[in-house]
């Protein structure tokens, strides 16, 4: 289905038409940032992009968007998937292994040792298997990160504050505090972002949990709220021309690609995603010089590792190809690189005053951030919304560190 919708000037929004293909909502396995849409997508992706921010800042500036919903992406591990097989009625837990072709469901704890090698992972879905039933609805299936067990806090308490840090992020609070008093009785703590709706597991899609008054309220299972309230953020006068600026540039270099650039850049899809997180690692700014020389490293590296030499050739021939066809359409990646950019920061821009109200403190090695992002449901496709020069670029990194 296509929704042509206009966007009006009231309370500052951009005044066009932009027809959006709702994509039907899948499992909840990968989501995009919304400035990437352009790379994916092309021009309906853009489109996407723009209308979703747009909806964000309606709901700032207290619009209505009932097709929207904001939520607080939370940086844990396991992403964890469990409840009642739509089938069976049994109750599971699973990582996102639970939408493979051969589906790793864990109804016993005897299951976790077969299914599982990890004993980091193996001890969250015992914990998980043990408590979750107590909270969880009699139907349905969820995903949520698993924040902390009871065994991480008891190593992470001080006098006056729980610690747990299931990825990247630490997240603190008071032991006195609301959320605080909840973890001291807790066995472990879940962020419950997806409800699946669908008869069976395979064909299951992705909804937002707007809360969680299916759960029942247990000691043992800390049901961390992911409900973003937009009405205590700051989003100041400033903030919004910041915004509206960065929309109104990202319009005007989108208009510049015709359909031929669009179809150019789709060529490369795969090299400019890995180009341009890269690129938020080494915090530089992507341009077609920058990806032209990606391209030929990347495909250096690979002709290193061929052992033959027409292997060696073909490697150094398809990158020629690729930084050729870059450089014909040079203009068209260019003003795609522009769009990229403003939609980023008008993101930026909303990311931060959504952030300017949080339940926890958030720090990376000591350092205070801001919280990991938001997920953003719009017209039934979802979206990340993260400070990518902030989180990802400390989240890609801490990765690549973890292989060397």
């Amino acid at each position: 289905m296509v929704y042509a919708t206009r966007l009006s000037r009231s309370k500052g929004h951009m005044d066009s038409f932009l027809l959006i293909e709702a994509a039907d909502p899948k499992k909840l396995t990968h989501l995009e940032h919304p400035e990437d849409g352009i790379v994916s997508g092309g021009s309906k992706g853009f489109h996407h992009g723009l209308h979703t921010l747009d909806a964000v800042h309606s709901q700032l500036t207290g619009g209505k968007t009932p097709h929207t919903h904001i939520s607080t992406k939370y940086d844990g591990s396991p992403s964890l998937v469990f409840g009642h097989h739509p089938q069976s009625g049994k109750f599971f837990v699973a990582t996102k292994s639970a939408f493979n072709k051969t589906p790793k469901l864990n109804y016993t704890h005897a299951d976790i040792v077969k299914n599982h090698e990890a004993g980091g992972l193996r001890e969250k879905l015992h914990t998980a298997l043990a408590h979750l039933p107590k909270s969880a609805p009699k139907h349905g299936v969820f995903q949520g990160d698993v924040m902390y067990t009871h065994h991480d806090i008891a190593k992470n308490t001080d006098a006056k504050s729980h610690h747990f840090k299931p990825n990247t992020i630490t997240y603190s609070t008071h032991r006195h505090s609301e959320e605080g008093k909840k973890i001291s009785k807790a066995k472990i703590g879940v962020a419950v972002h997806t409800q699946y709706h669908g008869k069976t597991l395979e064909d299951m899609k992705a909804g937002a949990v707007g809360d969680t008054k299916k759960f029942t309220d247990h000691p043992h299972v800390h049901l961390i709220s992911t409900k973003t309230e937009v009405e205590h953020s700051h989003y100041p006068p400033e903030a919004q021309t910041k915004y509206m600026h960065h929309m109104r540039e990202a319009m005007r270099a989108h208009h510049k690609i015709p359909e031929e650039g669009h179809s150019a850049i789709a060529q490369h899809t795969e090299h400019l995603k890995t180009y341009i997180n890269k690129s938020v690692v080494e915090g530089s700014k992507p341009s077609v010089e920058g990806y032209k020389h990606h391209l030929a490293t990347v495909h250096g590296t690979r002709a290193a590792g061929k052992k033959s030499a027409a292997g060696k050739e073909a490697q150094v021939s398809k990158g020629e190809h690729l930084i050729h066809h870059a450089h014909v359409n040079a203009q068209h990646f260019e003003n795609m690189f522009a769009a990229h950019h403003h939609t980023e920061e008008a993101k930026n821009v909303l990311v931060h005053a959504l952030s300017s109200h949080t339940t926890y403190g958030h720090s990376i090695g000591g350092k205070a951030t801001k919280p990991e992002g938001f997920v953003v449901s719009h017209q039934g496709h979802a979206s990340k919304l993260v400070h990518r020069a902030d989180f990802s670029r400390a989240n890609l990194e801490q990765g690549r560190l973890r292989k060397q």
